[in-house]
């Protein structure tokens, strides 16, 4: 990787964590490069039927969180997604990685049409690069711990043709972009995010870059091709992106949860927030509590879907 001169301390697992045994050499592997996949989830005929309930109840959004063309935090409105959020597995790497007490603080889907364009390089730590405040602020940690995981789990054939993810090994361990930077591209409120001739949904995350002529080694760069059914685990801070969707007729669709230690707050004193163009209203947003206990109390949590059913929990 080009030395950027903004090397951190690398990165470590919570020292609350317990790594069973099968999955240790994974672990292992996440603390080296910063992500681990494919991680079988489902068979591919299950991730089809799952799929297809997702999107049919998809185009109901009378009873989502919020109405927005980033479909986020669906889990409290698609009995499925939520169950997917909350995968056996999933939790099982999360308490693995950010110790017994785990926090879904967001879900989003990552629909790639066919032609649509790459994802450009980005890095996040503190999601500060939607409006220039941070979603996170960890109370426990500094940020070269784990505190924010990405599950990323495709249920269509996640090819280089049709647009798998990338990701630059051991990123982590560097501050390539600095998301606090003041940018023009993006932050406006009412910006049309499904208008924006950009590669990152609306911003142009190049303009985060510290230094603009940044780029990976190809030795450092894996093209992560996945099965349906198949998750990809990794930190926000390792720098990632995706490959255009070159194909004709296939869409790629991906899920993706976010996750993070109780001692996280989310969204610190805010009612809402901007984001690719579009304001949510935090009124009746709270995080889910997935594995353990919430010891610290900062942030409020929903123990039920909006249609009252219980979120499951390890």
């Amino acid at each position: 990787m080009t030395d950027t001169g903004h090397g951190v301390a690398a990165p470590k697992i919570s020292s609350s964590a317990h790594v069973p045994d099968d999955i240790a050499d994974d672990i292992a592997r996440f603390g080296q490069d910063g992500f681990v996949g494919p991680i079988k989830l489902y068979e591919e005929d299950e991730a089809a039927e799952l799929i297809r309930q997702i999107r049919v109840k998809n185009q109901d959004r009378s009873n989502a969180l919020y109405d927005n063309n980033v479909n986020y935090d669906r889990h409290f409105d698609i009995p499925e997604q939520a169950s997917h959020a909350t995968h056996p597995t999933i939790v099982k790497y999360l308490t693995s990685i950010l110790g017994p007490d785990v926090l879904l603080w967001r879900s989003e889907w990552f629909p790639k049409f066919p032609g649509s364009k790459g994802t450009e390089w980005h890095q996040v730590r503190d999601y500060s690069y939607a409006n220039g405040k941070p979603q996170l602020l960890p109370t426990e940690t500094a940020w070269n711990a784990y505190i924010d995981i990405t599950v990323w789990t495709t249920f269509t054939p996640a090819t280089r043709e049709t647009g798998c993810m990338r990701f630059v090994r051991g990123s982590q361990r560097h501050e390539i972009f600095d998301e606090h930077k003041a940018v023009e591209i993006g932050r406006a409120e009412g910006y049309d995010v499904t208008r924006a001739n950009t590669s990152f949904f609306g911003y142009n995350f190049s303009d985060f870059a510290i230094d603009p002529n940044w780029e990976p080694r190809p030795e450092d760069v894996v093209e992560l091709e996945m099965q349906p059914g198949e998750a990809v685990i990794f930190t926000a801070s390792c720098v990632h992106g995706s490959l255009p969707n070159s194909s004709e007729r296939e869409t790629r669709i991906a899920i993706a949860g976010r996750y993070v230690p109780t001692h996280v707050r989310v969204y610190p004193d805010q009612d809402s927030f901007t984001a690719h163009g579009s304001t949510f209203d935090l009124s009746n947003y709270g995080c889910v509590l997935v594995a353990g206990e919430d010891r610290y109390h900062h942030n409020r949590l929903r123990e039920e879907t909006n249609y009252g059913e219980k979120f499951r929990r390890v």
